[in-house]
């Protein structure tokens, strides 16, 4: 059954994108057939971070009915697909994001997984990305600010996609970062994952290489392919008693 999630946050640079290019990566390290969308039509990066920004058939052109969908599917060289959008100012003009739906459900069947990385905030665009999919997961960063604008998102949504909960990126160890567990409390939902601050993520955007491939050891990519597993079922959230054990192991 092919799983449809979106990845949306409240406001824009808390690494969302980063998000869909490594989950995506992970989900396909773990032999799952993987479709990326980048459903961001205004500002779209995806391609960008995968390193490969000038396509000959994008998107747009499918939400216009100039081209058909599997038209617009890339293999990327780790393994995931990519439906990128257009770079160009000029690109929106005559794009209905709704119809984005359709599109993804193209793919039921044949894909184990279909990421959308969202616009970010609240407009038109963002919110055809919740609901083109059939889950969400909310991408934020661990300031008050940003867990705000997470939370407007979330009771936006809700009602029509089911929120699977937050990934927490850019986490370290400063006095004002919001705990996990006060991120939960606010938004009445589970953090799914705590990406921490870590080097190694601008290094691999800079070299447009997704950070499991770039530095697979490195603690972000761990975190990456710890979420990877949680939503395959490979990975569930560790008790007490297993976390003390596995300590004493």
């Amino acid at each position: 059954m092919t799983k449809t999630i979106a990845l949306i946050s409240g406001k824009g640079g808390v690494g969302k994108t980063t998000t869909a290019a490594n989950l995506g990566a992970a989900l396909s390290l773990l032999g799952k057939e993987v479709v990326v969308v980048d459903g961001n039509l205004t500002t779209p990066n995806l391609s960008i971070h995968l390193g490969i920004p000038l396509y000959p058939v994008t998107l747009h052109d499918v939400l216009r009915g100039k081209a058909g969908v599997h038209e617009a599917v890339y293999r990327h060289r780790t393994g995931l697909k990519v439906v990128p959008a257009d770079l160009s100012v000029n690109a929106t003009r005559g794009i209905k994001p709704e119809k984005l739906k359709d599109l993804v459900s193209s793919f039921f069947g044949t894909s184990d997984f279909v990421l959308i990385d969202g616009a970010a905030g609240l407009g038109k665009e963002a919110l055809a990305a919740a609901e083109a999919a059939d889950r969400a997961i909310v991408v934020t960063n661990p300031e008050i600010t940003a867990v705000t604008d997470a939370l407007k998102t979330i009771r936006t949504v809700e009602d029509s996609t089911e929120i699977m909960g937050l990934v927490v990126n850019r986490v370290g160890k400063h006095s004002h970062e919001l705990k996990a567990e006060e991120i939960e409390e606010m938004t009445e939902y589970p953090v799914l994952s705590k990406v921490p601050e870590d080097p190694t993520v601008p290094k691999s955007i800079s070299l447009k290489v997704p950070v499991v491939h770039f530095s697979p050891k490195s603690k972000a990519a761990r975190e990456f392919r710890n979420l990877a597993e949680r939503l395959t079922g490979l990975r569930k959230r560790r008790g007490f008693f297993s976390r003390i054990f596995g300590w004493l192991r």
